[in-house]
């Protein structure tokens, strides 16, 4: 593997933005909220916006896509940041790439004024509560049922303190 390079994206990137989307659903429908079907049908100027709103990360290795990481101000929690949509390409796994999308994200967090990031994690996705617990994500306690799989559980996890704007 070739050094991994890790930067936001822009409008611009929108390609980059919907390939790493759908690969990440493809791969992992269960984890990730989305229909694939419905995404793909997105026109250029949907995934333009989407990729605008908050903050994009990604990861490329000799400028081919291996992750990504979104962060954006979450409408139910104030004063946070959520961090969503982390995902790394199979065969890229193992390497601290997910560390530095998450670590991209909480950096935007603070230069946007945010000491709060918040995530959820599927119950038994044990290998990404293992990375959020090296970057000093917690577990809250809170939970709620997978929308799309009663049988699931999401639980939150923070890192940082809480802030009143």
């Amino acid at each position: 593997m070739n050094a991994v390079v890790v930067r936001r994206l822009g409008g611009e990137d929108w390609r980059t933005w919907r390939r790493l989307r759908l690969a990440a659903l493809a791969d992992a429908p269960a984890i990730f909220h989305g229909d694939p079907e419905e995404e793909r049908a997105y026109d250029e100027a949907r995934w333009r916006a989407w990729t605008e709103d908050g903050v994009k990360v990604a990861a490329f290795d000799a400028d081919v896509p291996v992750g990504v990481a979104a962060g954006r101000t979450s409408t139910d929690r104030t004063g946070a940041v959520e961090l969503f949509g982390m995902w790394v390409r199979p065969e890229a796994r193992g390497g601290r790439i997910a560390e530095r999308l998450a670590l991209e994200v909480v950096a935007w967090a603070r230069e946007t004024g945010h000491s709060l990031v918040e995530l959820w994690v599927i119950g038994g996705n044990d290998s990404a509560e293992r990375v959020y617990r090296r970057l000093g994500f917690e577990r809250t306690g809170a939970y709620e049922v997978h929308p799309h799989d009663p049988g699931l559980r999401k639980y939150v996890m923070t890192r940082g303190t809480r802030t009143h704007r």
